[in-house]
């Protein structure tokens, strides 16, 4: 998409339509304010793109604060810009800090700080901040009231919480080339704040379920591990990265997931990275998600929480069954508003606009109709809307940063 594009309207009103889609638009709106502010009164240095496309290369291979391998520069090949690395780098960890501190008081101080993250850093696997590091100054400005401005004191209080060591992580993470993210709107959204309050009260007091104690958090903790692993680890091999560019489009997009698992012509499977390794790698990330699903599922029935609906498991497990489709799923707090899927590249369409598989998921999910027992006379139908995004890399562009356009 465009960026700044204009918000669609309501014909009868003019005024601006906005629906909510799941994606964390809150807090992308929270991040991008704060880190204008910040920029605009120099207080920070940003990573800068040009026309809103191309980004510095020395700003791409930027590693954030928090980043597990440490803070050191060393392994990031881009000697003439090791002195804006380090300004933007500081700038990122403060825009960072300030607007998890924005977002958490926003929202209730509820939710995991991924989003706001993401928005910083582009695409990552992350572990939170601990609550201590901002618990303490949230209460205390509920203390305060709704004043419009911060006293002194408060004030150099949030300066030395932003400019202090937050312990939580970042760790960069890629989906492949040949394997591609697409998104779908499905209806009107889901209030995350109050999902993910009712979700955590179960944590904390209700979770001892089945014949294990945290059986679902525990499992759930066990299948992201093995998501990102998979994606950081095996998808990032040479051999496994040239099958998918080689076979991707032409092979594995052609099949479903269960052909997949048939046997293929022997010259497919001869060596390493061949359509047959490449696909028993997709397998096994395909049921690492499905494990994740369950989880989730499990844990929202326990805690009494729609995380996955019948409604979405039936859209994601139709998703599913298409030539060429990983996996399927609800992302963030779950609901009923936005769905994924993970698929492998088909061949091009629409002049390299689109690709075979993804004009077949987006022709599911334009025509989906939402049966619901009715006396098995009735059905609603759901508006389920494939979005114009994909899935953004890790730094630069694809995070926080200043955009010189050409206007």
């Amino acid at each position: 998409l465009e960026p700044f594009l204009p918000c669609p309207k309501e014909a009868d009103s003019g005024r601006v339509a906005i629906h909510k889609t799941g994606l964390g638009s809150s807090a992308a709106l929270v991040t991008s304010l704060v880190g204008a502010l910040l920029a605009f009164f120099g207080v920070v240095s940003l990573p800068e793109t040009v026309d809103g496309e191309e980004a510095l290369e020395e700003d791409m291979t930027l590693p954030p604060a928090g980043f597990e391998n440490g803070d050191s520069d060393e392994g990031v090949a881009t000697p003439d810009g090791m002195e804006n690395n380090g300004k933007h780098k500081e700038g990122l960890k403060i825009a960072h800090n300030l607007a998890q501190i924005c977002h958490c008081y926003a929202q209730g101080k509820v939710g995991s700080g991924f989003d706001v993250s993401s928005a910083i850093y582009g695409s990552h696997i992350y572990t939170r901040f601990s609550r201590r590091l901002v618990g303490k100054f949230l209460d205390g400005l509920d203390q305060e009231g709704s004043s419009s401005s911060l006293t002194e004191s408060v004030s150099q209080q949030l300066v030395d919480i932003v400019d202090g060591t937050w312990d939580s992580t970042v760790t960069p993470i890629n989906l492949p080339p040949g394997l591609e993210l697409l998104m779908a709107d499905v209806c009107g959204g889901s209030e995350s704040p109050s999902m993910a309050k009712q979700i955590l009260e179960w944590k904390q007091n209700h979770r001892k379920t089945g014949f294990l104690d945290d059986y679902y958090w525990k499992d759930l903790k066990r299948c992201n591990k093995k998501i990102g692993t998979l994606l950081t680890d095996q998808f990032a091999s040479a051999p496994i990265r040239d099958g998918l560019r080689r076979d991707g489009a032409m092979i594995l997009a052609n099949r479903t997931a269960e052909q997949w698992k048939k046997p293929m012509p022997s010259s497919w499977h001869e060596f390493v990275g061949s359509s047959w390794d490449v696909a028993g790698k997709l397998i096994d990330l395909r049921m690492a998600i499905m494990e994740s699903r369950q989880n989730l599922k499990g844990m929202g029935r326990a805690a009494g929480v729609p995380v996955e609906p019948d409604e979405q498991t039936a859209l994601a497990n139709a998703t599913m069954k298409l030539p060429g489709v990983v996996a399927a799923g609800v992302p963030g707090a779950g609901g009923y508003d936005a769905l994924y899927v993970i698929y492998v590249k088909g061949p091009d369409t629409c002049d390299g606009k689109s690709d075979r598989v993804r004009d077949e998921i987006g022709k599911l999910w334009k025509e989906w109709n939402r049966k619901e027992e009715d006396g098995g006379n009735g059905n609603t139908k759901a508006v389920v809307c494939p979005l114009s995004v994909r899935a953004a890399g890790f730094g630069g562009e694809n995070g926080l940063c200043v955009s010189r356009l050409d206007w």
